[in-house]
Formats: C-alpha cells, structure tokens, sequence
C-alpha cells in the first residue's frame, strides 16, 4: 500500500497539485470503506481492488486542473464516488451534485458522505436525461465514464451555465480518431494528455465550454 500511497503523490506533484490537509487520510478511510462495501456490492472490479490509489483516486485528480473558478459542480454517473468524493477532499468550498441512477450506488454515496462528512456533497438519484431535480446552473459538470463524447456533452449542457465548462476522460486513441475524423464535438475542445501511474495506457482529459 505504500508504494502505491508513494505514486499518488508523485502523481499529483507531478501535476502541480497541492494535496490539502488530512486528504490522504480521508481518502484511504473512503478507500476501506468501499473495499469492504464491495464484498457485498459490485461497486468496482476486483481486479482495481489493489490499485484504487493509482488508478481511481490519481484519474479522480485529473480534474482538479479544471481551468475555471468553481462553486457548483455536478458529476454525472458518480457510481462508486470517483471522481466526486476525492474532489469533494481537493475542493471543500465547492458544493459538488453526484447524480447516480442506480439505487445501490447512490446508497453507498449518502453514507460516504455521513462518515466522512462530506458537508459538500449533495447525492441526486437520477438520469441526468430526465433529471427534474431543482439544480442552480453548474459551473463544472464532469463524467469519467458513461457514453460518447458528444451525447455526454449535450446531458452536460442541460445543467452547464453560460461560460461553463465540461470535463471528462477519455482513451487517447478516441480522441485520436475523432481528431483525424475532425470531429465537431473537439472544434473548440482544449485538451491534456495524461498517463496514470504505472500503466502503459494513454488517456486524454477533455474540456468543452459552453
């Protein structure tokens, strides 16, 4: 575990984020928290079981380099709380939405949010397709993974306000390809390229604003 405690930092120093105060202790208390809730509920793969710091909680932290200034920020298909609940730790004075359809998921989320006190963190059950929660406009609206570029794009601006933005993640190679197909949904898209620790694998963090 240390060794993968070890290449977290290096990870976020690598990318100039300053991990705040007690966020590492935070995190490997939500990291025991979802193994354990996780021998009765498929909340992630067994086979990320050993590798939630370096591959969950460092992609999680991709985000954190969103490029504007933020005070509402929804993730839409929150599932097991990455990247929502380690951003809830990087950005406290952020009030973050995690909208989650499944109702297990959101279950695990709500008592996420009671053990570690998560004042910032407010759980939607819901498809962000037909959400009819009452949400003021959204500063960030993120996914890390749930459709394509552009479909997550247009569910992102039902909640976006004007000069907004969209963050997600995706393999390299898709947006390679939508590159070289000279894609609409990457016209005015600004993009980072990124590696996670210890895995070969390109992935690319995407922003669109609105």
């Amino acid at each position: 575990m240390q060794e993968q405690i070890n290449l977290l930092l290096s990870f976020a120093k690598e990318r100039g984020l300053e991990l705040p105060e007690k966020f590492l202790d935070k995190i490997m208390e939500f990291c025991g928290l979802l193994l354990e809730a996780n021998k009765n509920t498929n909340l992630i793969s067994k086979n990320d079981e050993k590798k939630l710091l370096t591959r969950h909680v460092a992609d999680s932290l991709v985000f954190a380099k969103s490029p504007t200034l933020h005070s509402h920020w929804a993730d839409i298909g929150s599932g097991a709380g990455f990247p929502v609940v380690p951003l809830c730790l990087y950005f406290p004075h952020t009030k973050f939405f995690a909208i989650e359809c499944r109702k297990k998921r959101c279950e695990f989320l709500n008592a996420i949010q009671q053990k570690l006190n998560l004042q910032n963190l407010e759980i939607i059950q819901g498809n962000v397709r037909t959400l009819t929660a009452s949400l003021p406009p959204m500063d960030i609206v993120s996914c890390r993974a749930v459709g394509g570029l552009q479909e997550d794009f247009e569910c992102a601006k039902k909640l976006l306000k004007k000069g907004g933005c969209f963050l997600t993640l995706k393999s390299k190679r898709i947006i390679d390809e939508l590159k070289a197909k000279k894609d609409n949904s990457l016209k005015q898209a600004k993009i980072w390229d990124y590696r996670l620790p210890g895995e070969n694998m390109e992935y690319a963090l995407v922003c669109c604003a609105l």
